[in-house]
């Protein structure tokens, strides 16, 4: 959209127009067709049974005068108000049609065949970059643009995740961890040995892509940190345990196997586990969603094998037999400092005493979490994927406000025979959906045959305003259509089948949440269930029916995804404890941050989104790695010990430091 001094209808500013339209389609990738005032199909009466088609502005006016003629006639065009001119003449619009679209396999939306997949040889990208190019040449000064669509949006989207945001928020993350490994370990393998297993599993799972075949996608930008998450959790148990039994036995190797057989096991389980949680994604209609669980289970594995490999290859290299510490300085040494040692010694404490209580407050919490769950929605608004400062929610909103919406959902009729859409029946049919969509407030513009069918009338008679509706019978509708297209009009193309037997209405929406959007569909669902259609049936198509059903698939598929880790997850950790009662017990812990965090999304009135969907299953599988350890910890020293209360410090002392580092970590990473 484009505004100027003088409004729409401004000689000077229409050739500047006219000159930006023939520069888009001549020089932007993938363009298929470009639109404007200055080139838009116009079609007038010629008395006395004939029609005029031709470009609006073929015969360039050379006086606004002239101009403002062609202008009295265009105004008095429905098809034309609102979708490239605004209603007061203030605004005007070019739209700029493609020949793909984001969802194409990689190897079309390529600009140089032989210059890679990076970002700036992809569509949208190449395509947005020259639209951006030719609007900030100078002959188009004094113009200013709301450059909006799909284009703008998935090029901004590509541009603000890949370019700014992952690598800023990757350095983050690594920074933060770094802190807290080097606060911890005060070494450099307690640092960069968990970042070798990290980058092993990463490249693993870089590999597994390339190995299937499948090309990096938007949920590829979720890797790396639910790697960094998982891979350095592995790391940081044995390098703690280390910390420990090399002080106390003396010799490196003597404490590297002690090390792997109290880490080794529950590590890989918790490998396993949150592999299978990941997979239960892998189920997802989405093939995004179902390709990031592939590719981040290999690496979850990956990570494992790194970490007793690799990790323990570097941890032999050194002196070998270490002068024993006494039992006390072991101690302090093991924990790095009281500090720690005593605040997971009085959690202990706090559990044994207050575990009561703790049980049930535990238990309100969980049922007001149920009840917030309840209240939970699905929803999602692709606009508010944008901070507020990025352009093209600024410019999108202000297009949605004064011209035709950026959001389309298509209708396709269907007459069920060649040239039954010439039959005025189909016609009204098409007409009265179209008024019933407009009735929606979501719904800005509509455009169908039915508009050209009326206007193709009204020129017959002398653009006579009685005349604007639709041909009353079947062979009337065949003169006007035959004469149309003999005359040059080519419009029809955009709305008719080859054979006549379709043709499609498209609704033109504000950008709005998929709740909102999916009331229009079931807006005219209900009016069709009142008055059927009998002449045509119909379908729903468009890039705006895709996005409804896009999430309607994300979210039942990542709740079976849920329920599947769910029940995965259940049946290892009973294999592993080898006690149904157990491994049930065990699940609270697990199953404890998704009740709290949805349900607390349902309290706030937090929507779940194709984002936040992902929760459940990452969560179950990243939660179970805690409760592993501190269980076979527990079980291990319970069976030393005899004694409950014992076994639970003695658990907290050997295993609570790593868990309390792996948590941390884990929290500043996703907070990044």
């Amino acid at each position: 959209m484009y505004r100027a001094e003088g409004g729409a209808w401004d000689l000077g500013l229409m050739h500047k127009i006219e000159k930006l339209t023939r520069a888009l389609e001549d020089e932007v990738p993938f363009v298929k067709e470009v639109t404007s005032l200055s080139n838009v199909e116009f079609m007038e009466g010629a008395p006395p049974d004939d029609i005029l088609v031709y470009d609006l502005l073929a015969e360039f006016p050379e006086t606004q005068e002239e101009l403002f003629v062609i202008r009295d006639k265009v105004m008095k065009k429905p098809m034309y108000v609102g979708g490239l001119v605004s209603a007061d003449g203030e605004l005007g619009a070019v739209i700029v049609e493609m020949t793909r679209s984001s969802v194409d396999a990689v190897e079309k939306i390529r600009l140089d065949p032989d210059g890679g997949d990076g970002l700036h040889n992809l569509y949208p990208q190449v395509s947005f970059e020259a639209i951006e190019a030719i609007l900030q040449r100078p002959e188009y000064d004094g113009i200013e643009f709301f450059h909006s669509g799909d284009v703008a949006f998935n090029a901004t989207y590509n541009t603000v995740l890949f370019e700014e945001d992952m690598p800023l928020l990757m350095a983050l993350s690594f920074l933060v961890i770094t802190l807290s490994l080097i606060l911890v370990f005060r070494r450099p393998m307690g640092v960069i040995g968990p970042f070798m297993v990290v980058a092993f599993a990463m490249a693993v799972s870089v590999g597994v892509i390339g190995l299937i075949g499948w090309d990096i996608d938007f949920m590829f930008g979720l890797m790396p940190t639910l790697l960094i998450t998982v891979g350095v959790a592995d790391s940081v148990h044995i390098l703690s345990e280390l910390d420990i039994y090399q002080r106390r036995l003396g010799n490196r190797r003597d404490a590297i196997r002690r090390t792997l057989y109290l880490v080794g096991p529950p590590c890989l389980l918790t490998s396993l586990t949150t592999a299978a949680g990941f997979l239960s994604l892998s189920l997802s209609s989405v093939k995004s969603v179902a390709h990031l669980a592939v590719y981040s289970a290999a690496g979850v594995i990956a990570a494992f094998i790194a970490s007793i490999t690799i990790l323990i290859a570097f941890l032999c290299f050194g002196r070998q037999d270490l002068a024993q510490a006494s039992p006390k300085k072991e101690r302090a040494r093991a924990k790095r400092g009281k500090v720690l040692g005593a605040a997971l010694h009085s959690v202990a404490t706090f559990v044994i005493r207050f575990r009561n209580p703790i049980l049930i407050v535990s238990a309100v919490i969980f049922v007001a979490s149920g009840w917030g769950i309840s209240m939970l929605t699905v929803d999602s608004n692709f606009l508010h994927e944008f901070s507020e400062k990025v352009p093209v929610r600024q410019t999108t909103q202000f297009v949605d406000d004064h011209m035709a919406g950026t959001y389309s959902i298509v209708y396709v009729f269907d007459s069920g025979e060649p040239d039954g859409i010439k039959e005025p029946a189909v016609l009204r049919e098409m007409e009265r959906v179209q008024r019933e969509a407009e009735r929606h407030p979501l719904v800005t513009k509509t455009y169908s045959l039915v508009d050209l069918m009326k206007d193709i009338n009204q020129s017959f008679h002398n653009g006579d305003p009685a005349y604007y509706k639709i041909p009353e019978s079947r062979e009337l509708v065949a003169q006007y259509l035959l004469v149309y297209e003999m005359s040059g009009g080519e419009e029809i193309r955009d709305y008719l089948s080859i054979d006549y037997a379709r043709a499609t209405l498209e609704l033109r929406c504000k950008m709005a949440s998929t709740s909102r959007l999916q009331g229009i569909v079931d807006q005219i669902d209900a009016h069709l269930d009142e008055e059927p259609l009998r002449a045509s049936t119909f379908s729903v198509s468009g890039i705006g029916a895709l996005w409804l059903v896009f999430v309607e698939y994300i979210t039942w598929s990542q709740i079976q995804g849920a329920l599947i880790a769910l029940t995965v997850v259940s049946l290892m950790m009973i294999v592993v404890f080898r006690s149904v009662k157990i491994g049930l017990v065990s699940m609270i812990p697990n199953v404890t941050p998704v009740i709290l965090v949805i349900g607390g999304m349902g309290w706030l009135g937090v929507h779940l989104d194709y984002y936040r969907l992902l929760i459940a299953p990452v969560a179950i599988g990243i939660a179970v790695d805690d409760t592993i350890h501190l269980m076979t910890r527990y079980n291990h020293e319970f069976a030393k010990l005899g004694d409950y209360k014992k076994a639970l410090y003695a658990s907290m002392d050997g295993v609570g430091r790593a868990l309390f580092i792996t948590s941390t970590a884990r929290r500043a990473s996703a907070s990044c």
